[in-house]
């Protein structure tokens, strides 16, 4: 019997749901790509319903459901932590670190979210841990019978990071590291202290770390190390997460909220913290510099451990902290191992998927199918429905056919313009990979600037990412190991940096994508029309969005298009641009 699964992560941000059937991955989305409220908790109702509805299944199809969370995971150690902190607040840590019933498991709250009555979900419900469930999301989807599995985050199920070996449809856990000490804390604890302190913006401090030097060396060594016995080790001074009943997380309503991680004593290393929307300054990028610095190391210690151990060369990672993709660049190229697949939702938003492939390959011994070569899983959307909504805009537009639409695309970038591209199934994971992306002319002058400036509204220090086809990666970056999901940064050849000046970062990198045409037929085409108007081969993408989740539905991308100054938009087989489009 082939088995319908529905994955669900509602104990963690990006909220998300998943559905597997016979033939693998059918559909999967975050909450946060339906309501509007980025990295939103809580249980992702319009999401399960939207898997449900692109599968075309009933509720009554559905033969498991994966929720990632198992309170009843590290159990022991949950209990010896809780025994010896003399904290105040012990029933708040108690209720938060005991067994306690996740609320996913309630069939009233999926039938609820498919508008039916309870008695009619009839699926077994499944508690898997939550880095199991990391390490299943990368593992069941890579091309590998046998690799070694990592995983590292902030914590999830009092676990920080995960080494297995996988073999067929077994993962053997050979090592867990458990709260406090964690990795995906040391960064989001200084990042905090940068003054970056909202959910989910490590990436940010990354990007500024390139403008700073690693002068705080020896006071980041202090903080974290890596012990071949212990693992990953916090020197708890510098910290206050194990001494408070909140957690990680906190939610309200549907917004996350990272309580104070650092404690008092780090401003001895560093001086004063710096606070929101004070000025950036050569300490902050030198911090940066440093903290990303010591990440790399112990990142890289923890894989050349991790495969040492197993003797096996090929990894499947996932988890919060494996979105650090200048680790992984340094990971690759450095030959730290020989293959690596990636989850494309590598924080707690894969682990809707994960759950869901335990479960059918773990717990039912249900066969893998091929590799995930793409992240396209969600929701797309049909011309007449697209040509509705273009309608009630009010806005002027051409239908063209397919080539009309590449030719009009590639000449509007050719000449500087900003493109919002919206076509197909749109992407899984954090990352906009062709679908739901604003693509511009990698090389025009000023093209970096003119972007933040007309559109993005983001901080300059963050750079913007390049797309090519797989075949032409090493002509422009020092790197072959593709990249279907962005998540590697490659050096930039130097004799491209001038003519790719709006995708290379401070550091001479960038963070690349690369595509088969098999994967995304129309998004390659329209890179080999433009590399023959332009003789670049490659092209800017970032997220079609203005500081808000990226785009979901038509009307949503014509209200991008028309409030910013986007130049030009091509959504299905709709062409929009602006007249005298202002170019770069």
């Amino acid at each position: 019997m082939s088995r319908l699964v529905l994955g669900i992560n509602s104990a963690h941000g990006d909220a998300s749901a998943a559905l597997l059937g016979e033939g693998g991955i059918l559909a999967a989305i975050a909450e946060e790509r339906i309501n509007r409220k980025k990295h939103c908790a809580g249980f992702p109702r319009l999401a399960v319903a939207e898997v449900l509805r692109l599968a075309g299944a009933t509720p009554e199809d559905i033969t498991d459901i994966a929720v990632a969370r198992d309170p009843r995971a590290n159990v022991a150690a949950k209990v010896a932590f809780i025994a010896s902190r003399p904290f105040t607040g012990v029933p708040s840590a108690v209720k938060r670190l005991a067994v306690h019933r996740e609320v996913a498991t309630s069939g009233d709250l999926v039938a609820e979210a498919l508008g039916v009555p309870e008695a009619s979900i009839r699926a077994k419900f499944h508690r898997v841990e939550h880095h199991l469930a990391h390490a299943a999301s990368a593992y069941y989807w890579s091309p590998f019978d046998r690799a070694t599995t990592i995983t590292c985050d902030g914590a999830g199920d009092f676990a920080t990071s995960l080494v297995g070996l996988c073999e067929g449809n077994r993962i053997e856990v050979l090592r867990k590291n458990l709260w406090p000490h964690s990795l995906g804390v040391f960064y989001t604890a200084i990042c905090q202290f940068l003054g970056f302190d909202k959910f989910g913006e490590e990436y940010k401090v990354m990007g500024l770390s390139a403008y700073g030097v690693n002068r705080f060396a020896r006071e980041m060594r202090r903080i974290v190390r890596f012990h071949p016995e212990q693992g990953i080790r916090l020197d708890l001074t510098w910290f206050r997460h194990h001494k408070t009943s909140e957690g990680m997380e906190t939610v309200e309503g549907a917004e996350i909220q990272v309580p104070r991680l650092w404690s008092d004593a780090m401003a001895s290393l560093f001086g004063p913290a710096r606070r929101r929307g004070e000025p950036i300054t050569d300490r902050e990028r030198d911090i940066a510099a440093s903290l990303q610095t010591r990440f790399e190391e112990i990142y890289l210690a923890l894989v050349g451990d991790a495969v040492e151990r197993t003797g096996v060369r090929s990894v499947a990672m996932a988890g919060g902290s494996v979105l650090n993709s200048v680790g992984n660049g340094r990971m690759i190229t450095e030959g730290w191992v020989d293959r690596a697949y990636f989850q494309p939702a590598a924080s707690d938003d894969g682990t809707a998927v994960g759950a869901a492939l335990w479960v059918k390959h773990g717990v039912h011994g249900e066969a893998r199918t091929p590799e995930v070569r793409h992240a396209y899983w969600g929701t797309s959307f049909q011309d007449h429905e697209i040509e509705t909504a273009l309608v009630h805009s009010g806005l002027p537009f051409k239908k063209l056919g397919r080539d009309g639409l590449l030719a009009a695309a590639a000449q509007a970038l050719s000449e500087g313009k900003i493109v919002g591209w919206f076509q197909g199934r749109e992407e899984w994971g954090p990352r906009a990979l062709g679908n739901r992306s604003i693509l511009c002319h990698p090389g025009w002058p000023g093209m970096k600037a003119t972007l933040n400036a007309r559109i993005k509204n983001r901080e300059p220090f963050r750079p913007f990412a390049p797309v090519i086809r797989l075949e032409k990666l090493s002509t422009c970056f020092r790197g072959d190991h593709e990249v279907p999901f962005m998540i590697i940064v490659y050096k930039v050849r130097p004799e491209w940096k001038d003519k790719l000046s709006a995708i290379t970062h401070e550091d001479g990198t960038g963070r690349v994508q690369t595509v088969r045409r098999a994967d995304n037929e129309l998004y390659y085409d329209l890179l080999g029309v433009f590399e023959e108007k332009t003789g670049i081969p490659v092209l800017l993408n970032t997220s079609f969005n203005e500081n808000e989740p990226i785009v979901h539905t038509p009307d949503e991308a014509i209200d991008c298009y028309r409030r910013t100054k986007m130049d030009a938009l091509g959504i299905g087989s709709f062409w929009l641009e602006k007249p005298g489009g202002e170019g770069g």
